[in-house]
């Protein structure tokens, strides 16, 4: 019986922290009009996606989830919503060695505006 206890608590305790961290994602997520740039696929000399919010550029490190019908070469307007890192993301692509180190954002959701 003690252990049943036990497990039903902790059980308990599991979810309530599940649905705690769910909720503190939801409130930092951010939600914008942007335009999405894309450069090219690193493996042939290209810097990937940029996100540009406010004039500010930022640099998704989840841009591998962001759908295939966005790699267009260019600029394409978008609503975003996004979450802030806090850190810098400092990616090096093609010959280059300068840096290009731009504050990280988390893609949460993009489509295009119309």
């Amino acid at each position: 019986m003690k252990t049943f206890i036990q497990l039903t608590l902790l059980i308990g305790l599991s979810f309530f922290l599940l649905i705690a961290c769910q909720s503190n994602a939801d409130e930092s997520a951010e939600t914008d009009d942007a335009i999405l740039i894309w450069s090219g696929e690193y493996m042939v000399d290209g810097c990937g996606f940029e996100v540009e919010i406010d004039g500010k550029r930022y640099k998704p490190d989840n841009e591998n989830e962001i759908g295939e019908a966005f790699k267009v070469e260019g600029e394409t307007p978008v609503i975003i919503t996004f979450e802030r890192l806090g850190r810098q993301l400092d990616i090096r692509c093609g010959l280059s060695t300068q840096s290009r180190a731009m504050d990280a954002i988390r893609v949460i959701s993009v489509k295009k505006r119309t």
